[in-house]
């Protein structure tokens, strides 16, 4: 009898050390395409638009554009990626294989959160 105690004690911690192996959600990598998001979102259209529609923009405002543009999607696909559980969000332009296209979720995002 106290043989069956040992083995039942043993036999719930594997099982406790071996169920979070199964129960963990699959991380998927998704892959944007900066122009097609650009494109998709009046918010980030519109700031791209300012930058160049300026006859005396100079490099530096355009450069302060592109960096705003990029900090807005850098926020926005950390947060994309937290809710909706990617391991990784990729710039499509060296990626020939695999990943979940969501440039137009995050277009979405972006001018759904800068209204």
């Amino acid at each position: 009898m106290h043989y069956y105690r040992k083995a039942a004690a043993v036999f719930i911690i594997v099982l406790a050390l071996i169920l979070p192996l199964f129960l963990k959600k699959e991380e998927e990598t998704a892959v944007v395409n900066l122009e097609q998001v650009i494109a998709s979102s009046a918010y980030l259209r519109q700031i791209k638009a300012q930058s160049s529609a300026d006859p005396a923009a100079d490099e530096i405002s355009l450069a302060r554009a592109e960096n705003k543009i990029m900090k807005i999607l850098k926020n926005e696909s950390a947060e994309l990626a937290a809710a909706k559980s990617y391991g990784s969000i990729l710039i499509d332009q060296a990626i020939y294989q695999g990943g979940k296209n969501i440039s137009q979720e995050l277009a979405a995002k972006i001018d759904e959160d800068y209204k």
